[in-house]
């Protein structure tokens, strides 16, 4: 994904990107963390040794440490503190719910003022949730093998635990969607002409999907701004394919962020308040542990974990646009 005037924009379809040809160029084998490397091999009077036994200069990439980067469920939930009890109670806002059942009425000088009711909405309860995973390494692989291995190892886990993260957030805010009747039917991006004879009217460009956005939000007079679009990459490549380099001044005239994640099924994007839809409460944070197998085995153990929990109390807070592939 290149970066153009500071917007991230994905590779063509069609076309192979560059980090797709080296990862196919380059060959994979499993990595050697929880066993130890393999012992010399010999075949006539020639023998031959594992790689890393052999100790060349070897230098292993850093990967990436997603647990700083990529995190967009913080985002969409505002952090309102810890969670006792394993479980949190919480009340839901509904577009119907911002105005009495029975209107005020106009008092005459010593007229008894009429009875205004409301309603109570039953409370909803989010259980908490434990997401981890652990892995071993042999004494014999930690004598032998290259400590970046290892920490390479952790990184892994840890960036898949942020993966996950994300992917909950995702499945909330779908659930609420549906709940909620939260769906509006957008444009499709991928076939807007921009120029000639055939050029899209611009009721079928994107830009009409983010004032519909807002026009919904004005509509049910709840005070909610749109100002976060999370999509597919494919769905940032048709929109910044038609807009080119005017797109950073479009989302700054409308005040938009986009944040561009496959964790979005391609097709569709999650617009939301930022910060309003609901609360993501921790119970334990990304936290790391390791110790020594009792049972004499010679290996010792790490596991990484995080107990969260989200939920959507503000529906109106969310959007969900399909159809912008058609």
């Amino acid at each position: 994904m290149k970066q153009r005037n500071g917007v991230f924009i994905p590779e063509q379809p069609g076309i192979v990107s560059a980090d797709a040809a080296i990862a196919a160029a380059v060959p994979s084998y499993s990595n050697p963390v929880a066993h130890p490397l393999g012992p010399p091999t010999l075949t006539g009077t020639t023998y031959s040794v594992d790689l890393a036994l052999k100790q060349p200069t070897r230098v292993t990439r850093t990967i990436m440490d997603l647990t700083l980067q990529r995190f967009f469920a913080d985002r969409v939930f505002t952090n309102q503190g810890g969670v006792t009890g394993g479980a949190v109670i919480y009340d839901v806002a509904l577009t119907n719910d911002i105005y009495l059942e029975r209107d005020i009425a106009r008092v005459a000088p010593g007229q008894e003022f009429p009875i205004v009711t409301s309603l109570r909405r039953a409370p909803q309860v989010a259980a908490v949730e434990k997401w981890g995973g652990k892995f071993f390494t042999t004494d014999e692989a930690r004598d032998r093998n290259d400590v970046s291995v290892y920490t390479r190892h952790i990184r892994q886990l840890a960036n898949t635990i942020v993966r996950k993260i994300n992917q909950r957030a995702v499945e909330v805010l779908d659930a609420a969607v549906t709940a909620y009747t939260r769906t509006v039917t957008g444009n499709n991006w991928s076939t807007v002409v921009t120029a000639g004879s055939s050029a899209s009217n611009a009721t079928l460009w994107p830009g009409r999907d983010f004032a519909k956005a807002q026009y919904q939000a004005e509509v049910e007079e709840l005070g909610i701004v749109y100002d976060l679009w999370i999509m597919n990459p494919q769905e940032f490549l048709n929109l910044a394919t038609v807009y080119g380099n005017f797109l950073n001044d479009l989302l700054t005239s409308l005040g938009i962020s986009i944040f561009v994640t496959n964790r979005v099924p391609a097709g569709t994007a999650y617009v939301v308040a930022e910060g309003q839809v609901g609360q993501m409460r921790i119970e334990q944070p990304l936290a790391t542990e390791t110790w020594r197998d009792s049972d004499g085995r010679q290996q010792t153990w790490t596991q990484s974990s995080v107990r969260p929990v989200m939920f959507v109390d503000n529906p109106p807070a969310v959007l969900k646009f399909t159809g912008l592939a058609g």
